[in-house]
């Protein structure tokens, strides 16, 4: 008899990857294709649905043919939260997505902050930021009346493939936290909210589990995709939700640190009564009984793929990891002074200031390539050490660090992380974490077993890195000087 696998696919910022899994967490086939970010002005970014349709089909075709006789039992979903898609009665996508990186709304965003702060603290319990659905669309209702007009659905995107795959519209509930338009300890829409963004309720999905079937993939999806016609698919979870699963932080304690374009800083927290907490989002789980809250720092991954491109510019030719990893073993702890801010997007947690950009600061004649290498890969490592901070001082108690992702594959960066929190970090094997976790919830639809029993034999830890001794003293004086610049009090 044929093995069953689950299938995962995590629509990212930068490329769609699927990972299937067997019962006991093990890969078997994995799969990515990459597509474009438009960017037509700086405070914007868009991408076109279709090529999230067509790398589907890319990732899924690869995946199957490389399972050769295995049974698909599932599919999750997971993408990257709070992307836009606006869908006409036909069916047909009316404008580009507008994606989390579209800041384009702060007028909109500023409006919300001195009218309605109160009403969304106590509903949707975080931070109001033009990263979210709800001030995206009240820009467009505001600037493109005639597209709202015409719209019937609204979608973010891995509900936008689920419907593609299924004709059945549903999303779950910690994707629909992050808009801003959920009433978190309900768990539904919030009226009043969903009006303020320009919307009737219907032309929302219903808000479903993460883990229960909500469609099947129809025989128009499976030709163009490849996937096999009638196989079940969840909703899964937005990316935040899925890559906590895929990292083992749906355990109390268990804090996951990602670092992919953006950096994600996630922990599970029982239920909690309304109300926002300083610098972080306070999420729904996949679980019903417990919250995600999350550390956002927009620029992770990011702040390196910007310093290669600027190696290239000034060399004329491609930069990579490897000679990074060169430069920082060449550089000394603390980056001899040297600081920087990995603000390339606005500042995420806990300033949450879009408007607060990167800096190096403290240069002087000394310092070199390796310097500014090390001070780049540091910054990234001491934001990650503010946003648990300020996991700590809401009252999470974290025992332990998970990291995985593309950051992850860096020992040089992992060993900067460890020295920078002073703590152990324990790094996940499976690197592509959102699209394990969307194949974990796709096994617990199919399975007896709850879901945390799966997660705990789901996810395997290939290292552990230890904070050096040696590194201590500087690493301390770093991370001060980084709070003086950064305008945080954690030291």
């Amino acid at each position: 008899m044929a093995e069953t696998l689950t299938l995962g696919i995590d629509f990212g910022t930068s490329a769609v990857k699927a990972v299937a899994l067997d019962a006991a967490g093990g890969v078997r086939a994995l799969a990515s294709a990459a597509y474009q970010t438009a960017k037509p002005a700086p405070d914007r970014a868009e991408q076109d649905p279709q090529d999230w349709w067509r790398a589907l089909g890319e990732v899924s075709r690869t995946v199957m043919a490389a399972l050769g006789s295995a049974r698909i039992g599932a599919i999750g979903l997971s993408g990257q939260l709070n992307g836009i898609v606006l869908v006409d009665k036909a069916g047909a996508v009316l404008r580009p997505g507008l994606i989390w990186l579209d800041q384009r709304c702060a007028e909109e965003t500023a409006e919300l902050e001195l009218r309605h702060a109160d009403r969304l603290a106590q509903t949707a319990s975080s931070p109001i930021s033009p990263i979210a659905v709800l001030p995206k669309l009240r820009w467009l209702a505001r600037h493109e009346p005639g597209t709202m007009r015409r719209t019937a659905r609204v979608f973010q995107v891995k509900d936008y493939i689920l419907w593609r795959l299924t004709g059945v519209a549903a999303t779950e509930a910690n994707e629909a936290s992050a808009t801003l338009l959920m009433d978190l300890g309900r768990r539904a829409w919030a009226d009043d909210l969903v009006e303020l963004a320009g919307l009737a309720p219907a032309q929302l999905p219903p808000i479903r589990p993460s883990d229960a079937v909500a469609g099947r993939v129809d025989d128009a999806a499976a030709r163009a995709t490849g996937l096999p016609a009638g196989v079940p698919v969840v909703p899964g979870s937005g990316d935040t939700g899925a890559l906590a699963v895929g990292c083992g932080a749906y355990e109390a304690g268990v804090a996951a640190v990602t670092l992919g374009t953006a950096g994600h800083v996630v922990a599970a927290v029982p239920n909690r009564g309304p109300g926002a907490v300083d610098g972080l989002w306070r999420m729904a789980h996949v679980g019903a009984d417990r919250e995600l809250w999350l550390g956002l720092i927009p620029a992770g991954g990011l702040s390196i793929a910007w310093l290669r491109n600027l190696a290239a510019g000034f060399g004329g030719a491609a930069t990579g990891f490897e000679a990074l990893e060169r430069l920082l073993a060449a550089a000394p702890a603390g980056a001899a002074g040297a600081t920087f801010l990995p603000f390339l997007e606005g500042a995420g947690t806990p300033w949450n200031d879009p408007q607060r950009l990167a800096g190096l600061a403290n240069l002087n004649v000394t310092h070199g390539a390796a310097e500014l290498v090390r001070a780049v890969y540091e910054g990234v490592a001491f934001n990650i050490r503010a946003c648990l901070d300020a996991f700590e001082a809401a009252g999470v108690g974290l025992s332990r660090i998970h990291l995985a992702e593309g950051g992850a594959s860096s020992p040089a960066w992992c060993q900067i992380i460890a020295d920078a929190l002073d703590r152990e970090v324990h790094v996940v094997a499976e690197r592509d974490t959102s699209a394990v976790g969307a194949a974990i919830l796709a096994r617990a639809a199919i399975e007896a077993a709850d879901l945390a029993a799966i997660v705990a034999r789901s996810v395997r830890i290939e290292r552990v890195h230890r904070p050096e001794p040696a590194h201590r003293a500087a690493m301390d004086a770093a991370w001060r000087r980084f709070c003086a610049h950064a305008g945080t009090t954690s030291a």
